[in-house]
């Protein structure tokens, strides 16, 4: 019976954990930091105030490795896929594609703005969030254009400075829009259109047949 116990107890522990990871995340996007409570989410949680101190020592605490981990895990389904077996035409594509789904998300938003309305208050934080976010995209996008380069695919001098201008054409001001509520969600049509018009400019502007060296990526911001 002891033995019993003992081995259920990391479980219960986990499945507290969780639960108070749940309700932060749910209180902290829904009110934002100043507002959310330990006693409400203790509440949220089901536990008692005084386990969630003892998961987490700190609203601040709490609050960082919530952001921290809704960023990487929102962010981990944007990979490129098979480069070797595709074309930079399809991959670009694809890549767009679950750039703007991910970025117009009613999640993502809610977390884009309680990460802004809060930079000041946690200036760290910031550096944290770019890392295993944006930066971590950039870097990533980067490596694949220098990868096309070498392989002749494609021709780019600068992959980072490349790599932030083909997000920065995808994207355009649809983020901001987004977040000011003056933006309606995109249909399909809409949001293939802009893939479009990024990709065959991208590809046109980067075409290894017509190779110059000396060429100006510019980001469009």
């Amino acid at each position: 019976m002891a033995q019993r116990t003992a081995s259920a107890m990391p479980d219960a522990s986990g499945r507290k954990h969780r639960a108070i990871q749940r309700a932060g995340t749910d209180v902290f996007l829904r009110l934002g930091y100043g507002a959310a409570s330990m006693d409400l989410i203790a509440s949220e949680a089901g536990v008692s105030k005084q386990t969630v101190y003892n998961h987490f020592h700190s609203k601040d605490s709490l609050f960082k490795g919530i952001v921290e981990d809704l960023t990487a895990t929102l962010m981990a389904p944007l990979v490129l896929r098979d480069a070797a077996a595709s074309t930079p035409d399809r991959l670009l594509r694809t890549f767009g594609r679950d750039l703007l789904t991910l970025m117009l998300r009613p999640s993502s938003l809610a977390l884009y703005r309680l990460i802004v309305a809060e930079s000041a208050r946690f200036p760290e934080l910031g550096g944290a969030i770019y890392a295993v976010g944006a930066g971590r995209l950039i870097a990533m996008l980067a490596d694949y254009l220098a990868w096309e380069t070498r392989n002749g695919r494609l021709y780019v001098a600068d992959p980072d400075l490349a790599a932030e201008a083909f997000i920065g054409a995808l994207t355009g001001r649809l983020q901001l829009r987004a977040l000011l509520g003056v933006l309606n969600r995109p249909d399909e049509t809409e949001l293939l259109r802009r893939i479009d018009h990024a990709v065959s400019s991208f590809l046109a502007l980067y075409d290894p047949a017509h190779p110059r060296p000396d060429r100006r990526e510019s980001a469009a911001l």
